[in-house]
């Protein structure tokens, strides 16, 4: 196989072979002419040439003579599909392909990648490929990544601390893009999810105060708390709340109720709290104790996660509050709560059989769509099918704040409620696509 490579090389050799009389090329140029074409392949480009197999490899025969890059660091030799740069730095490496069509986009050496310092890799999924530059690394994978795009600086930091493509975040499907102003820092689409950066960017106390009292912290006296990793890990779009309370929109309800409407405070009292961490899959579930207010309080019935929590009852003989919570779709989660009524010792009978409260909700996050000029995938679609009564609120707290002035809670969802008569009535369904907007309310029918 080395004689037949050697052949090729020279493009000459074939025809002396046919007579002795023909007299033979140079070493100097059969070490250094390919194809029978008249380029001269010189020095490091050449060895990383023949380390490929020469015109055997996906470069194919060369199509210029070694030549020296625009900003005088380096040196090129084109073949029929790519290059092969050199500078003393970096070493010879090809490139070629979507990789290389990036790389020219991006001004080729003298953009902010610079010269390439490593030949291109196969990832470990066995299909998508990458290529060391200086200023950062391109990826590609024929289905995942919707073309070829570079990860770099801070935000290629965050992505490598999440297990680059093999993570949550998957695969870069778009280039990183400036904020509208220097404040906001940057942003890049992946495959799950955007993962962004700012100069100033800090923890949103919002979030901390959301993880505190929902995850990371203990039932107070009376309530019922758990707090488990029941999701895998995925793109870190904050705190997720779901709660449903009794809003004061009578008196009659103000007493029984948490005294409240609508809210984005994260310590908001509620009947029942189901928080999701979406970077970590801790899973957080409270549930406070109920008084009619001036009068008397009632414990939180012990707190169980069971899949009988998707099964919709309005028995009080079920002495357990319920819930069950699993992956949806791609990226999402599925909820289920079936709380029993706080007042089921009250001895007011409107109170005491009113039933269960039953819920189930379904949060999708957005999935990036090319042909969209805004793209916000950060937030979910959320859809719920519940009882009429109480109110539900779905609140999603960022975990990291770009600017001292960016919002600290979005809502994406809040339907309120009708009559605690209807605990034990029909259902219904009610959507919200995730759109940041001034009216989180939610669809019903």
């Amino acid at each position: 196989m080395a004689r037949i490579k050697a052949l090729r090389r020279s493009g000459l050799l074939a025809a002396t072979a046919l007579t002795a009389t023909v007299a033979l090329p140079t070493p100097a140029k059969a070490d250094n002419q390919y194809c029978g074409r008249p380029y001269w392949v010189k020095g490091a480009i050449q060895a990383k040439y023949d380390e490929m197999d020469g015109p055997d490899s996906p470069l194919g025969c060369p199509t210029s003579n070694e030549q020296t890059t625009p900003n005088g660091r380096g040196k090129y030799t084109t073949f029929d599909s790519g290059s092969i740069y050199w500078t003393s730095g970096t070493g010879a490496h090809p490139v070629w392909g979507k990789v290389r069509e990036k790389w020219g986009q991006l001004g080729w050496e003298g953009g902010a990648l610079g010269f390439s310092k490593s030949d291109e890799f196969t990832n470990p999924d066995g299909v998508g490929k990458r290529q060391e530059y200086e200023g950062g690394t391109i990826y590609w994978h024929p289905s995942r990544s919707n073309g070829a795009y570079p990860v770099w600086g801070k935000i290629g930091e965050k992505w490598g601390a999440a297990d680059w493509e093999n993570g949550p975040y998957g695969y870069p499907v778009t280039d990183e893009a400036p904020g509208l102003r220097p404040e906001d820092g940057y942003s890049q689409q992946f495959e799950n999810g955007p993962i962004g950066w700012a100069p100033g960017e800090a923890n949103n106390p919002q979030w901390q105060r959301a993880k505190a009292k929902h995850i990371d912290g203990n039932a107070n006296s009376g309530d019922q708390a758990q707090s488990a990793t029941l999701l895998s890990k995925g793109p870190d779009r904050g705190v997720v709340l779901v709660r449903g309370f009794i809003a004061n929109t009578t008196g009659f309800y103000d007493r029984i109720g948490e005294h409240r409407s609508f809210s984005t405070d994260p310590e908001a009292g509620a009947k029942g709290t189901i928080a999701w961490d979406t970077a970590t899959g801790q899973v957080g579930v409270y549930i406070e104790h109920s008084c009619v207010q001036g009068v008397k309080c009632w414990d939180a019935k012990p707190l169980v996660r069971t899949p009988h929590a998707k099964e919709n009852t309005d028995s009080n003989d079920i002495e357990q509050k319920e819930y069950w919570v699993e992956p949806y779709g791609k990226g999402g989660t599925r909820v289920d709560v079936s709380l029993v009524n706080g007042f089921a010792e009250s001895w007011q009978p409107e109170l005491a059989n009113a039933g269960r409260i039953n819920a189930t909700f379904w949060l999708t996050p957005r999935q990036y769509d090319p042909d969209k000029t805004i793209n916000d995938t950060e937030t979910f679609d959320v859809r719920t099918t519940k009882d009429r009564f109480p109110s539900w609120e779905v609140l999603r707290y960022r975990h990291l704040k770009p600017t001292s002035s960016a919002p600290e809670v979005s809502w994406m969802g809040r339907v309120g409620q009708t009559e605690i008569g209807d605990l034990k009535g029909v259902q219904h369904t009610c959507t919200r696509i995730g759109v940041d907007s001034d009216d989180p309310s939610m669809n019903c029918n």
